[in-house]
């Protein structure tokens, strides 16, 4: 992308995040062996983002339009934790990069790129900075980004169902807005996966259903909506696609007192499985951009279409008392030996259409639960620990973290 390129290219597959309530930031966070030297962080940054030209960019507006253009401005590492409004306060890049102690900071703004997308870039920092650090020889290869999908092309090819009366008498799942908290619960990736084969499920259905009978004691519900993504890259023909590029579903579970994993993971794995095949997620994506093509397509100021958006966003009953994002193993590629050079790692998502929002990543036998809660009440890591322990899972770490 040069100086005299402005790209409207990838400003649709991000446009739903203008049209949420709040600026969606996330943050993932690596820990690395030592001590960050951020001289060296700022450099292996400059390397990275010479070969990675879809994270060079700044986002204008003019009047009702939106464009990426090429950021001359520098890209700077900052010093601290405390995550930095984007773009405003990071020369107009859509990321942040920072550190602190032996941490590694990485926040960017949803707009721009989706887990998928952010980390091979953010590997790739990694792995130049242990370049100059450790001496390792990690190559610098360009990462390119596959063109947009052709939105309008899938919406004929998918056309959305039409409303009818019940639409609008849909049952929808209330969700808190209370202050943000934030609660961590580690547990062996082994421990899970056990569960998993003795219920013949997957570990991501285990996971879901353990947070369900734990969210049964703590919301006091005896019935549980849950959301999932699912990625849609390789099914929209852009395996490259470092934009936002996925779909989401929502199903429920009905518990009691006597309900165990066993009596609700079966039938939850049917309809994890069901909703995961290819056509089912191009089908699922299709229509849920649709109606932020619709939406966008609109000649109304901004704050009319972010009103209309969540307007639609509440009848489709999206909402859900949780979120459930299954990452795995953050790096992209994973490879073994920037592995040995990491030692933890969190992922913090702000919660979208529910109460809380759940991140599950896996680094070094270990998973870790990432939950970001709009609900007031408290003890949500000790109901937690408490159902997932009742069905022998190892809970290495259960902590409410802020208070």
């Amino acid at each position: 992308m040069n100086e005299s390129q402005r790209s409207t290219e990838y400003i649709f597959q991000g446009t739903m995040y203008f049209f949420r309530r709040e600026k969606i930031l996330c943050r993932y966070q690596f820990a690395l062996q030592d001590a960050v030297e951020p001289a060296l962080l700022q450099s292996a940054l400059d390397t990275a983002l010479s070969a990675a030209p879809y994270y060079q960019v700044q986002l204008v507006q003019e009047k009702r339009s939106f464009f990426l253009e090429p950021n001359p401005n520098p890209c700077l590492v900052y010093q601290g934790s405390a995550q930095r409004d984007i773009p405003e306060e990071t020369n107009g890049y859509l990321f942040s990069v920072s550190c602190e102690g032996d941490t590694v900071y990485f926040d960017w703004y949803h707009f721009l790129m989706d887990g998928h997308g952010v980390s091979p870039f953010l590997t790739r920092i990694l792995e130049q900075y242990c370049n100059l650090r450790y001496g390792t020889a990690f190559a610098n290869t360009p990462i390119l980004c596959s063109p947009a999908y052709d939105i309008e092309a899938m919406m004929e090819k998918y056309p959305s169902p039409t409303a009818t009366e019940n639409t609008m008498q849909r049952n929808v799942v209330q969700t808190y807005e209370g202050r943000m908290r934030r609660t961590r619960v580690r547990l062996t990736k082994q421990s899970l996966v056990d569960r998993a084969v003795e219920n013949g499920v997957k570990p991501f259905t285990a996971l879901a259903g353990l947070l369900s009978l734990a969210l049964r004691s703590y919301l006091g519900k005896d019935e549980i909506q849950y959301s999932y993504s699912a990625d849609t890259r390789r099914e929209a023909g852009v395996p490259d696609a470092l934009y936002n590029c996925v779909c989401s579903f929502q199903s429920g579970v009905k518990l009691n007192d006597d309900t165990r994993l066993a009596d609700i993971v079966p039938e939850m794995d049917a309809e994890v499985l069901r909703t995961l095949q290819p056509e089912s997620k191009l089908r699922q994506m299709t229509q849920q951009m649709s109606w932020v093509y619709k939406v966008d397509q609109q000649k109304a100021p901004l704050r009319i279409k972010q009103r209309v958006f969540q307007m639609g966003e509440y009848i489709s009953g999206v909402s859900a008392d949780f979120w459930l994002s299954y990452l795995g193993n953050p790096l992209l590629p994973a490879t073994p030996e920037l592995q040995k050079y990491t030692k933890d790692f969190n992922v913090w998502v702000p919660p979208d259409g529910g109460s809380m929002g759940v991140e599950a990543s896996s680094l070094n036998g270990i998973i870790t639960l990432c939950i970001e809660n709009k609900a007031e009440m408290p003890g949500l890591a000790g109901m937690i620990r408490t159902a997932f322990e009742k069905e022998d899972i190892t809970v290495l770490e259960a902590v409410n973290l802020d208070t």
